[in-house]
């Protein structure tokens, strides 16, 4: 998944991997003289060609960063954190977990973040949808995630990156009332992500579909438009629609080639690099916001 910029946690610190680790390990040694590892002993004439072994520096730092991730992940282990599933509706703004929802920006419906923020209580700064209602793109903060991508672990990393659904890279994003209440919120998968994954990304739909419960909806195929064909058989144009606790909860899915996509290009006969459409999105608003 593509990053704009980075400004979570430890990038704040200083933005480097690590600018918070030196200082949470200052502090916690008081100094006590020389110690066994920096202390030369005399040498005599016979002696004056042995070495004293001293720690390298990457040793410490290598020590401290995993100390360091293992507290992380501990720490997130007995804590869960906050996900877009547990806002409730409707929530005021002044109840987001602002230290896990950062850099809200102007959404723009499944597109790139717009107009940064700062903060959630500028949402008025974002132009009103025809529903009355602001779209405020966000991303979850990714501290530990970053602490897991130092230490090169592949699978610390992948239990740390909270922007995927069903291993697709997703955007998030919020929808405000003018009241300054949460009154539903979208996530779209990331049409950045790369070929190899965003080529089942259409399947997350079910997903979706399945943690509203499986019955009641509403399901559309829809018919494609000019110039968009099936990839290698198979064409997903679907929007499914369902009324369940006051919520109207939306979820589309697509997977076909738009038009002047195809698996060669037609002038050289090679095969295309990401040029097809595959996606799902999720929309659930609170019916009573309709209009606010």
């Amino acid at each position: 998944m593509r990053r704009f910029r980075r400004v979570g946690k430890i990038a704040r610190r200083g933005g480097e991997v690590y600018a918070g680790l030196a200082g949470d390990f200052a502090h916690a040694v008081e100094p006590r003289g020389r110690t066994a590892w920096a202390t030369r002993p005399a040498r005599s004439a016979a002696s004056r060609y042995v070495t004293v072994p001293r720690c390298p520096p990457y040793v410490i730092a290598a020590t401290a960063l995993a100390i360091a991730f293992f507290v992380a992940t501990v720490a997130s282990a007995q804590q869960p954190l906050p996900r877009i599933w547990d806002v409730q509706l409707p929530s005021p703004i002044g109840d987001l977990p602002d230290e896990e929802f950062v850099d809200p920006a102007c959404g723009t419906n499944g597109g790139p973040p717009g107009l940064s923020i700062g903060t959630f209580e500028r949402f008025e700064r974002c132009r009103a949808e025809a529903s009355g209602l602001r779209e405020i793109w966000f991303r979850y903060d990714d501290e530990w995630e970053f602490v897991a991508r130092a230490a090169r672990d592949p699978d610390a990393i992948a239990r740390n990156n909270a922007m995927v659904v069903l291993g697709q890279p997703v955007t998030l994003s919020l929808l405000i009332d003018r009241a300054g209440l949460v009154q539903g919120y979208r996530i779209f998968t990331d049409p950045h992500a790369e070929e190899e994954v965003r080529s089942g990304a259409y399947g997350v739909a079910i997903a979706f579909k399945a943690r509203f419960g499986t019955e009641a909806w509403v399901c559309n195929d829809l018919p494609p438009a000019e110039g968009e064909t099936p990839i290698l058989g198979v064409f997903v144009k679907e929007r499914c629609e369902k009324i369940a606790d006051g919520q109207s909860i939306t979820v589309e899915s697509r997977h076909y080639y738009k038009p002047g996509q195809a698996l060669l290009d037609p002038n050289t006969g090679l095969p295309t690099v990401n040029q097809f459409e595959s996606s799902a999105r999720l929309q659930v608003i609170r019916v009573e916001a309709f209009g606010k």
